[in-house]
């Protein structure tokens, strides 16, 4: 196996390294201080995965596409495969990743990805664009983005709950939920209470696994520590839904994951075009999004 090659970018007290395998952010830091999960594989060992052609899980890790059959694995496999550097200029990166005979045994689509990292005044913005090179047969797929940042940021001094998740619209007092059943949506919807766009961070709120939020009304969302006012916030407007996750307590990450695309429901047919959240481009089309993280205190 190639080893993966690191690139490195920086603007002022910024610097963010990314990794050819799956054209992955390993490491975001401000003066220094980290602010990215550093995938510690007892607990979780990705820092910030690229999902695509799929977010979630499928039902029985299969999907039916032209009367044929294909297995599929949770998220999709770009997040394993090998990116090719496109470009490396001043503050930004950008890979690509096409459609090959492996990808094909698994996904009958022929596809572009481009992801693009610039590091902005105040963290990090991340570009997405699918083209469909096909001639003739549409691309079906879903993209997002899952990256880990460390919590807490100073755990000498600071816990998981000393953070705060805030919404920025204080006129809020709930937001609905999905509610996932063996990594799948169910039927029933939750409602998540909030204290004027606010809610303080507790591990229970993970217990049945993500918490999952439609994008609307809500398009933006900061993490910050009640003790220190260090955090991240994350603006994420060119999606549908968001996602947030952290793997049991003390886990010390969690991930805020802007998605075009989410895991079947309970009842889904198997069928790719019927799929919740898949996107349709017609040939020689593009679909394009992006994200932004903020770094704060």
């Amino acid at each position: 196996m190639t080893k993966a090659a690191i690139y490195s970018v920086k603007n002022g007290p910024l610097e963010a390294q990314v990794s050819s395998l799956g054209a992955e952010c390993i490491s975001l830091k401000y003066k220094g201080t980290e602010y990215l999960w550093q995938a510690d594989p007892a607990v979780w060992g990705r820092h910030a995965p690229v999902l695509f052609p799929i977010v979630g899980r499928l039902k029985n890790d299969r999907f039916s596409h032209a009367n044929q059959s294909y297995t599929l694995k949770q998220h999709g496999f770009a997040r394993d495969r090998e990116f090719q550097l496109l470009d490396q200029s001043g503050n930004s990166l950008s890979f690509v990743l096409k459609q090959d005979k492996e990808s094909l045994e698994n996904f009958p689509f022929d596809f572009e990805l481009i992801i693009r990292y610039t590091l902005i005044n105040t963290g990090l913005q991340v570009d997405y664009r699918v083209n469909n090179p096909s001639p003739e047969q549409d691309l079906l797929f879903s993209i997002g983005a899952h990256p880990g940042f460390r919590c807490p940021l100073l755990p000498d001094r600071e816990g998981f709950e000393d953070y705060v998740l805030d919404f920025g619209q204080e006129q809020l007092s709930s937001i609905p939920i999905y509610f996932l059943e063996n990594g799948l949506i169910a039927a029933d919807r939750k409602s998540l209470p909030l204290e004027q766009g606010k809610l303080d961070l507790k591990q229970e709120l993970f217990s049945n696994d993500a918490l999952i939020f439609d994008v609307n009304p809500i398009s933006y969302l900061s993490i910050r520590s009640k003790k220190s006012g260090k955090g991240y916030a994350m603006q994420f407007s060119d999606f549908r839904w968001l996602g947030l996750w952290t793997k049991g307590e003390n886990a010390g990450f969690i991930c805020i994951e802007p998605w075009n695309g989410i895991a079947d429901t309970e009842g889904h047919d198997g069928e790719l075009k019927s799929k919740l959240g898949i996107i349709r481009l017609s040939p020689g089309d593009f679909h394009e999004v992006a994200y932004q993280v903020e770094l704060l205190g």
